[in-house]
């Protein structure tokens, strides 16, 4: 017998990870807009019940698929 966690030597258990899907890695994006702009873009997304990072990547994925 030994001392210790039986649970740390299993080999062939299947852990959450296993059977889960891992989030996607994001990077960060940070860029200046001039602020009138930025007011425009904002007031789009609320009257869009959107947030202004749903609607960019939207678009980012728009011009993207068009390539």
């Amino acid at each position: 017998m030994k001392a210790g966690r039986p649970s740390k030597d299993a080999k062939n258990t299947l852990d959450l990870s296993d059977v889960t899907n891992a989030p996607k890695k994001t990077a960060r994006v940070n860029f200046n807009l001039d602020k009138e702009k930025y007011i425009l873009l904002k007031k789009y997304a609320l009257n869009n019940d959107r947030t202004v990072t749903q609607l960019l990547t939207d678009m980012i994925d728009e011009k993207i698929a068009e390539r």
